[in-house]
């Protein structure tokens, strides 16, 4: 009874672990988001799609896109968040004011425009064939673009 009690206590410890909110170690810098600000003249295209377990790709459809400059603050984001799935703490407000966000069309398409040159995470939120309007499951999809200016850059979010 008793070693039954402790695998119990063990497998809650582990489960609630696993649960906790991370909490940000990374700070916003000033200096790495300043090439990020204000208008420029590229463009980041793409389309987003998940590989699902029948080896059929499912494309994303009304789903929401992120762009993020890549920087010392959001790299820790996309490391823990995107490709780990944990919970995080709020992104930093002025971070925040550097996301650009969109919806795919019917066919998975999305585009950013006027953007600065740089470098840029691209993370599409693609609910699952198995969702419903009463409960939404989904999974990231991500890729990683750099533009220079006047450039047009497209990319294939997926995973």
């Amino acid at each position: 009874m008793t070693q039954r009690f402790v695998l119990l206590i063990m497998a809650f410890m582990i489960v609630t672990g696993c649960a906790k909110t991370y909490d940000r170690k990374a700070e916003y810098i000033h200096e790495e988001y300043a090439p990020y600000a204000g208008e420029g003249t590229a463009r980041i295209c793409g389309q987003a799609y998940l590989n699902v377990d029948d080896g059929q790709q499912h494309v994303a459809s009304g789903d929401r896109v992120l762009l993020a400059p890549v920087t010392s603050y959001t790299e820790e984001a996309f490391r823990v968040k995107v490709k780990r799935g944990r919970n995080m703490v709020p992104p930093d407000p002025t971070a925040a004011k550097f996301e650009k966000h969109t919806k795919t069309d019917d066919e998975g398409r999305f585009c950013f425009t006027g953007l600065p040159a740089g470098e840029y995470y691209v993370v599409a939120d693609i609910a699952l064939p198995t969702s419903t309007k009463e409960h939404r499951e989904s999974q990231l999809a991500h890729a990683k673009a750099a533009v220079k200016a006047d450039e047009n850059v497209y990319v294939l979010v997926t995973r």
